[in-house]
């Protein structure tokens, strides 16, 4: 009777684990699919450029945001905007994993959290060339003095390297090299997708999912 209680209990132990296994697995491959369906593209608009973001998945995607790092010096590229920009000759840094701002009619014309939806494409604010400077936006839109809003940063017109960084509350991060170039008097803008790679990222997604979660929850506005 032992014998017999024994194999009872481990056959739903078995079970139990088989299921849980399975469920794991199977929010993986969905976490890992939804992640590989997102693309971008450059889009020229008038005196700039914004990045569309298409999810070509199943299923929607969650509170996605919007990063941007551009490799520049921090000595010779900034443009002076104290009132008007984040990063300027009064606060010299460098852009690395800033917020943008999608944008979208609504209310809030700029807002840097948004869901995308099946097979819909939705603009990344991404860069304004002036006679003078590009502009970089920042989470709270383009630099507004009568709105108190400032840009990301302004920068002098030359060709710059970076990259885009898209993450949600359930896809990985997908991150796309970034080239703008306003050398002699080009308005250029180049993305190209970066592999999504690794094993572990695959099997285990869920957690990069939480880390993601909990890197938005501490990023605010800078």
């Amino acid at each position: 009777m032992m014998n017999t209680f024994l194999m009872v209990l481990s056959g739903g132990l078995a079970g139990a684990f088989l299921t849980l296994v399975t469920q794991k697995v199977s929010g993986a491959l969905r976490v890992w699919y939804l992640s590989k369906s997102i693309t971008a593209k450059g889009e020229e608009i008038p005196g700039g450029c914004r990045v569309r973001i298409w999810n070509h998945g199943k299923s929607s995607i969650e509170r996605a945001i919007g990063y941007i790092s551009i490799n520049f010096d921090e000595n010779v590229d900034l443009v002076d905007g104290e009132e008007l920009a984040f990063i300027g000759v009064h606060h010299r840094k460098k852009l690395e994993e800033d917020r943008l701002c999608w944008s979208i009619a609504s209310s809030d014309p700029h807002p840097y959290v948004i869901d995308i939806y099946q097979g819909e494409a939705q603009a990344l604010d991404l860069v304004r060339f002036d006679d003078d400077k590009i502009v970089i936006p920042s989470e709270q839109g383009w630099d507004d003095k009568q709105l108190h809003r400032r840009a990301r940063v302004f920068l002098h017109k030359r060709r710059y390297e970076g990259s885009i960084h898209i993450v949600a509350k359930n896809t990985l991060r997908r991150t796309f090299d970034l080239v703008i170039d306003a050398s002699s008097g080009k308005q250029e803008v180049t993305v190209s997708e970066r592999k999504l790679k690794g094993f572990i990222r695959f099997f285990l997604p869920w957690c990069k999912v939480k880390e993601h979660n909990a890197k938005q929850e501490k990023n605010g506005s800078r």
